[in-house]
């Protein structure tokens, strides 16, 4: 059985999904994700996200949602690939399921400054790896109002 993870995934402005960057249209997308594949236009977890896994969703330097994931990360065919390169759109190489009963949109979202200054995670990077407690704080940021 693999381990399940934790992580933060920052999604991208150059992602055709999130140029608007208008974090009501990003909270939006994710509550209305519900099992629809979420795909990866930059980079995706090297070592998979197993089925239970947590992703926490970062836009614009804040976390503003989570979900678990019911489908561990594929490969998407190279003929959807070339299609949509073909198209002049955003070429996905991986996709995973979420669990639409899973999906929540926090109602305050900390930014990615409150989180370094109090707990000293850096999260610059797509994706973030964190163990339970960083994740457990993060949650008590985000229900805290």
């Amino acid at each position: 059985m693999t381990e399940k993870k934790i992580c933060i995934f920052s999604l991208s402005e150059r992602d055709e999904a999130f140029s608007h960057k208008d974090m009501k249209r990003a909270k939006s997308w994710l509550a209305n994700k519900d099992e629809d594949p979420f795909y990866f236009a930059q980079k995706s977890p090297k070592n998979g996200l197993p089925s239970g896994s947590i992703v926490l969703f970062s836009f614009d330097a804040q976390i503003f949602g989570q979900a678990t994931v019911k489908e561990d990360v594929l490969e998407v065919p190279f003929e959807e690939q070339e299609a949509r390169r073909k198209m002049g759109k955003t070429v996905y190489k991986h996709s995973m399921i979420l669990d639409g009963s899973s999906i929540e949109i926090f109602s305050y979202n900390p930014t990615k400054k409150e989180i370094t200054e109090k707990l000293g995670i850096k999260f610059g990077q797509v994706l973030k790896y964190l163990d339970w407690k960083q994740y457990q704080e993060i949650l008590r940021m985000a229900k805290a109002l």
